[in-house]
Protein backbone atom coordinates (compact mmCIF):
# COMPACT_ATOMS: atom_id res chain seq x y z
CA UNK A 1 0.00 0.00 0.00
CA UNK A 2 1.51 3.16 -1.22
CA UNK A 3 1.81 5.89 2.14
CA UNK A 4 2.04 9.33 2.18
CA UNK A 5 3.53 11.42 4.73
CA UNK A 6 1.28 14.95 6.53
CA UNK A 7 2.40 16.67 8.96
CA UNK A 8 0.00 17.26 12.14
CA UNK A 9 -0.72 19.17 15.39
CA UNK A 10 -1.16 18.15 18.73
CA UNK A 11 -1.62 19.89 21.79
CA UNK A 12 0.87 17.91 24.66
CA UNK A 13 -2.33 16.38 26.54
CA UNK A 14 -3.24 14.70 23.54
CA UNK A 15 0.55 13.82 22.51
CA UNK A 16 0.98 12.20 25.59
CA UNK A 17 -1.95 10.05 25.86
CA UNK A 18 -0.52 8.94 22.76
CA UNK A 19 2.94 8.19 23.20
CA UNK A 20 1.41 6.07 26.43
CA UNK A 21 -0.85 3.97 24.46
CA UNK A 22 1.87 3.71 21.58
CA UNK A 23 4.26 2.65 23.98
CA UNK A 24 1.11 -0.22 25.67
CA UNK A 25 0.82 -1.36 22.24
CA UNK A 26 4.02 -1.68 21.42
CA UNK A 27 3.17 0.13 17.97
CA UNK A 28 3.68 3.11 15.94
CA UNK A 29 2.61 6.38 16.30
CA UNK A 30 1.71 6.40 12.35
CA UNK A 31 -0.30 3.16 12.89
CA UNK A 32 -2.45 4.36 15.34
CA UNK A 33 -3.53 7.42 13.92
CA UNK A 34 -3.93 5.71 10.82
CA UNK A 35 -6.24 3.16 12.88
CA UNK A 36 -8.27 5.98 14.49
CA UNK A 37 -8.76 8.03 11.24
CA UNK A 38 -10.84 4.63 9.82
CA UNK A 39 -12.72 4.21 12.46
CA UNK A 40 -13.52 7.79 12.75
CA UNK A 41 -14.72 7.82 9.38
CA UNK A 42 -16.63 4.78 9.54
CA UNK A 43 -18.45 5.96 12.71
CA UNK A 44 -18.78 9.37 10.84
CA UNK A 45 -20.40 7.43 7.53
CA UNK A 46 -22.59 4.88 10.04
CA UNK A 47 -23.88 8.09 11.46
CA UNK A 48 -24.86 10.07 7.87
CA UNK A 49 -26.45 6.69 7.05
CA UNK A 50 -28.27 6.63 9.83
CA UNK A 51 -29.87 10.26 9.63
CA UNK A 52 -30.25 9.42 6.31
CA UNK A 53 -32.28 6.81 6.56
CA UNK A 54 -34.28 8.40 9.55
CA UNK A 55 -34.77 11.29 7.21
CA UNK A 56 -35.96 8.60 5.00
CA UNK A 57 -38.59 7.53 7.24
CA UNK A 58 -40.13 10.56 8.44
CA UNK A 59 -40.35 11.48 4.35
CA UNK A 60 -42.39 8.51 3.92
CA UNK A 61 -44.86 9.20 7.20
CA UNK A 62 -46.78 11.42 4.31
CA UNK A 63 -47.42 8.97 1.85
CA UNK A 64 -47.69 5.85 4.67
CA UNK A 65 -50.78 7.97 5.54
CA UNK A 66 -52.25 8.74 1.97
CA UNK A 67 -52.07 5.28 1.51
CA UNK A 68 -53.95 4.00 4.37
CA UNK A 69 -56.07 6.69 3.62
CA UNK A 70 -57.00 5.56 0.12
CA UNK A 71 -57.41 2.25 1.55
CA UNK A 72 -59.32 2.54 4.64
CA UNK A 73 -62.93 2.31 2.67
CA UNK A 74 -62.04 -1.20 1.03
CA UNK A 75 -60.57 -2.23 4.68
CA UNK A 76 -64.07 -1.44 5.94
CA UNK A 77 -65.88 -2.73 3.28
CA UNK A 78 -63.47 -5.64 3.77
CA UNK A 79 -63.92 -6.28 7.58
CA UNK A 80 -68.10 -6.90 7.18
CA UNK A 81 -67.19 -10.47 6.49
CA UNK A 82 -64.86 -11.25 8.98
CA UNK A 83 -66.36 -13.07 11.95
Amino acid sequence: MKVEHINITLPPNLKLALDKEVKKTKTKRSTLIQKAVVVYLNLNRKKQLQQDLAEGYLEMTDETKKIMSDFSFADSESLKYVD
